[in-house]
């Protein structure tokens, strides 16, 4: 329950997120400030994540526990309330937050995980990580939002990919996957839930409109296709380090709420109709790669095979295709959006009643 309690913040959280790229500027979106969303939805989200792997990992409830995951809570309210794309006004307040954030991850593991930090090379790795990100944020800090802020996005940058270099250094022994299934899961229905308070504002009029049901359908397919893999297809129980789950996720969301954009600025009409249809077609290819590579945990009769890739490849290609010639009206860009992820949906749930051979 208090892990639910603390996912509550990131409801928050991933809404300030999207803001971020809610507005377009002569039509179209700034790259500059679709690369400042990716840079703070990795950054807030490896926060996430440092939590979800040390509860995962260590986490037995202990006070030290409660105490840790109440602090990371209380601080993560403040940096969700500095995330906008004004750094300069907010560089203090937010790095400030994630230093603090930091500081307690870095206590949690190597006071709350139960183990010699001597002996376990699975702390080691989280510690020297965490050591090095909080130096960073320390000397950015100190110099200013001038030269600082280089310094405290390489040490987000760090945070979130020096692990993939320390790979080995973590036991799959130590991962309790079903929670790790269940805790990612949790962030993707945060991150559709917020897609569905968006498409809110165009459930007005008539309850039988076209375009709100198509968009509906749409994202719901989208969420049913990744539903089904996580609940049917996953090997919930098997030894893993859970990398490619972890990664993938973040990468899911970053696509997610980039599809959540696309759908609002199909009310603008100043915005190029080329660029929002390459942009919501981008963003269902990624998070559809992301989703295959996620499959590597299938279980070992529904791992997809070849003509099943091949299969979902080309009805993502047609889907795309329809977007882009689609491009100019709402309803048939987003009709191509939908059939693409209802028939990717029938594909999976034929895939699930006709399993592969057992050798």
């Amino acid at each position: 329950m208090l892990e639910l309690f603390y996912d509550l913040i990131f409801v928050y959280a991933i809404s300030r997120m999207t803001m971020m790229i809610h507005h377009l500027h002569s039509g179209n979106l700034s790259p500059v400030i679709y690369g400042e969303f990716i840079i703070v939805v990795i950054m807030v989200l490896q926060l996430w994540l440092y939590q979800t792997v040390y509860i995962n990992r260590f986490g037995t409830s202990r006070t030290i526990d409660t105490i840790g995951l109440l602090v990371s809570m209380f601080v993560a309210i403040y940096l969700a309330n500095n995330i906008n794309t004004e750094w300069r006004t907010t560089f203090h307040s937010y790095n400030l937050a994630m230093l603090l954030t930091i500081i307690n991850m870095l206590f949690q593991y190597c006071y709350g995980s139960g183990t010699q930090l001597r002996r376990d090379r699975d702390v080691q790795g989280f510690v020297i990580v965490l050591g090095i990100e909080l130096i960073f944020f320390i000397t950015g800090l100190l110099l200013g939002y001038h030269y600082g802020i280089y310094l405290c996005v390489i040490g987000g940058l760090i945070g979130f990919l020096a692990p993939l270099a320390m790979y080995k250094m973590y036991q799959p022994s130590q991962v309790n996957f079903p929670h790790l299934v269940e805790r990612l899961s949790l962030i993707i229905i945060i991150t559709f839930g917020e897609t569905l308070v968006n498409i809110t504002q165009y459930f007005n009029g008539a309850i039988y409109s076209p375009l709100p049901i198509i968009i509906f359908a749409g994202v719901a397919a989208l969420f049913g296709v990744y539903t089904l893999l996580v609940e049917r297809f996953l090997n919930h129980h098997q030894h893993t380090r859970g990398f490619v789950a972890m990664y993938t996720h973040i990468i899911m969301i970053i696509s997610l709420l980039s599809i959540t954009a696309g759908i609002i600025y199909l009310k603008n009409d100043q915005a190029s109709r080329t660029f929002i249809s390459l942009f919501i077609a981008g963003s269902l290819v990624i998070f559809y790669l992301c989703l295959w590579i996620y499959s590597c945990y299938n279980q070992h009769h529904l791992q997809f095979s070849n003509y099943d890739f091949a299969a979902m490849i080309i009805i993502l290609c047609l889907g795309v295709i329809g977007i882009f010639l689609q491009k100019n009206s709402n309803l048939g860009l987003m009709t191509a959006f939908a059939s693409a992820n209802i028939i990717e949906f029938g594909l999976m749930e034929w895939r699930l009643h006709h399993p592969l051979k057992q050798h």
